[in-house]
């Protein structure tokens, strides 16, 4: 019976732990649900096994998120069943205590019989003896009332005769009131012993009764013991059977409790699975960027040394034709005629061969600290140590050096046009000399508040700054 109770427990656990299972592994797997999926591949006339391969695959976060929310709500249910454990120890616990005073009446109950039974034992045993002894005492009785009868009988039948014997038997008056006082003494002995035992008859039956009834209440005694004993015995057996219950479901809770902690020992494994598969994946695109990193680095390094290559070929191709370019620059103005020229519609370029203007005339932004943000003339860019000519014939009014405008030149060309030349590196005239149209005044520079070789060339009219565009062009 106790084994098929077992059986029959540990079935309803296995169906629990069946739908506990089902309850727990029945969550989405995919962004979408089941249902939509089902449709889309419905849609797209796939069958069910193509219906698996539309769900898409869970981020790490979701399915660390579901595997905790699975893993809380096993532990939400072990914690659920160690309650029940512990509230079913209890009551097993307050039954065994129920139990065990139980017990303890029923020990007590045991050795009261045990005490009654002992002395209805010995109460017989008196009962006994008392039979005995009032049936001896019957016997004596009626042996002595034979004798009395008899010697009653002869008195009654010698009548007067008896005393006349007596009377003239005796030798004497002395011995006449001897024989009568012995006869006296006889009947009184026979009265005295017949009181006696009428007496002890008497006592033996009242301490029969006695024991008769001293018996009868040991007997109830007994029975209203032994009542009380199968009582408790029956109350010991039924919480005997409470027990058993209480037991099969602690089994019950401690197997689903055993359940569930190796269930979430499974979801936790399960957990670091996952975090172990999200560290190999972070490690694996880590190790892609890496790669695809120093993938890039080689192809950019590739490319810049390409490109440095290229921009030192194009580097060394410029500064040949640069190189080519200055020689040209600095051999313009070997072909220049120096003419005596005063017509400022006839104003040649100051620096021969090289047409490059770096800043024109006007609002600008400082190149430099310093330089000003109204352009008060044009820079001309040149190579270092090219030669600069006057644009007209003239005299030279100023040659000399200026903190801004360094070394310069100032060539007065008359009716108030004058011409400026600065930043020069080497001055080659002096104030007063008479300079023709094209004769070298000057070399290229970077002097004064300049930020490279160049030539700074200004025109004014009656003392006023215009644009040099007007009467040159390059």
């Amino acid at each position: 019976m106790h084994l098929n109770r077992k059986r029959l427990w540990r079935g309803i656990l296995f169906s629990c732990s069946v739908i506990l299972f089902l309850e727990t592994t029945a969550q989405p797997v995919a962004a979408v649900s089941h249902a939509a999926t089902v449709v889309l591949a419905e849609k797209l006339g796939l069958g069910d096994a193509a219906q698996g391969i539309l769900m898409f695959e869970l981020t790490y976060e979701e399915k660390l998120a579901e595997a905790e929310k699975r893993r809380q709500e096993l532990e939400k249910k072990k914690s659920e069943v160690e309650v029940q454990i512990q509230e079913n120890e209890k009551k097993k616990a307050d039954l065994l205590s129920y139990i065990e005073e139980l017990d303890r009446q029923i020990i007590e109950q045991n050795d009261e019989i045990e005490r009654l039974e002992e002395e209805i034992r010995v109460r017989e045993s008196d009962l006994v003896l008392a039979n005995q002894e009032l049936d001896k005492a019957q016997k004596i009785e009626e042996k002595q009332y034979e004798a009395m009868k008899k010697r009653i009988q002869y008195m009654y039948e010698s009548g007067e005769s008896s005393a006349l014997e007596l009377f003239i038997g005796a030798s004497g008056l002395a011995d006449l009131l001897n024989r009568v006082e012995y006869q006296k003494r006889i009947t009184e002995y026979d009265e005295k012993l017949l009181a006696d035992y009428t007496a002890a008859k008497l006592d033996v039956e009242q301490r029969k009764r006695m024991i008769e009834a001293d018996l009868k209440e040991l007997s109830i005694m007994k029975e209203t013991a032994e009542f009380d004993r199968a009582t408790l015995e029956q109350l010991a057996s039924d919480k005997s059977a409470e027990i058993e219950v209480y037991l099969a479901q602690l089994e019950i809770d401690e197997d689903m409790f055993a359940d569930y902690a190796e269930q979430i020992t499974r979801e936790e494994a399960n957990i670091e699975e996952i975090k172990e598969e999200e560290r190999k994946r972070i490690e694996e695109e880590e190790r892609k960027r890496k790669e695809e990193e120093e993938r890039r680095r080689k192809e950019e390094e590739e490319r810049k040394r390409k490109a440095a290559e290229a921009a030192e070929t194009a580097a060394k191709a410029k500064a040949e034709e640069e190189a080519k370019s200055d020689a040209l620059r600095l051999a313009a103005a070997d072909y220049v005629v120096e003419k005596d020229e005063t017509d400022p519609d006839k104003m040649i370029w100051p620096l021969p061969g090289d047409g490059r203007i770096y800043s024109f005339f006007g609002p600008r932004k400082a190149p430099t600290a310093g330089a000003s943000t109204y352009h008060r003339g044009l820079d001309i860019g040149g190579v270092y140590g090219a030669r600069i000519v006057s644009v007209l014939s003239g005299t030279v009014t100023e040659a000399t050096y200026n903190a801004s405008r360094g070394n310069y030149v100032a060539v007065d060309h008359g009716n108030g046009l004058v011409t400026y030349y600065m930043h020069c590196s080497k001055l080659l005239v002096t104030p007063g000399d008479k300079v023709k149209q094209g004769t070298v005044i000057g070399l290229i520079g970077s002097t004064g508040i300049s930020t490279g070789p160049h030539v700074h060339f200004s025109i004014t009219v009656n003392g006023t700054y215009v644009d040099p565009l007007k009467y040159v062009s390059y």
